[in-house]
């Protein structure tokens, strides 16, 4: 499933500004933070069709696990 893990990866680049990212990239230890945390969900929803919960972030930062997580944004609504 390399598309989420894709997008995820483009989003913290994106929103942290950095680059040179991969799966076992943490948000919070490559400068993420919170407030971030928002932006990046918001990112992955408008233009990746994604959604994540904000609690994974605080489960497993990791872009690997965020991206396992994610589902298309249509399936969140219909939970």
């Amino acid at each position: 499933m390399a598309y989420p893990l894709e997008s995820v990866i483009g989003a913290f680049e994106k929103v942290v500004g950095v680059t040179g990212l991969d799966a076992d990239s943490d948000f919070f230890e490559i400068g993420g933070h919170s407030l971030l945390v928002m932006e990046v969900i918001a990112l992955l929803r408008d233009e990746n069709g994604l959604t994540v919960p904000a609690r994974q972030f605080l489960q497993d930062a990791r872009a690997g696990s965020i991206a396992e997580a994610c589902v298309p944004a249509a399936s969140e609504a219909e939970r």
